[in-house]
């Protein structure tokens, strides 16, 4: 019996990432769009480009789904004076 082959989206890519990143080492902090696209870049191959990775990034914003957003909040990894929309995975 053949299977088909299940094709992945960039969009799969980065959710997943953001996911690994928000349940691992960043669990309990909130990170804006940029730092997450920056980390992001740096965890999924090479090809991928920025526009691509932050076209799939307002999506996961848009739609979150487990990972919590808050509309304004200190991203803990720059630290911005204006608070931005952040995504998260609380400690509790």
């Amino acid at each position: 019996m053949q299977r088909e082959a299940i094709i992945y989206t960039v969009g799969d890519f980065v959710r997943r990432v953001v996911g690994s990143l928000l349940h691992g080492g960043y669990r309990g902090k909130f990170l804006c769009s940029p730092c997450l696209i920056k980390l992001t870049k740096a965890n999924v191959d090479k090809s991928y480009s920025l526009l691509e990775i932050g076209s799939a990034m307002a999506d996961v914003f848009k739609a979150p789904g487990a990972i919590t957003c808050l509309a304004t909040s200190a991203c803990a990894v720059c630290a911005r004076k204006k608070h931005v929309p952040c995504l998260g995975v609380p400690l509790s």
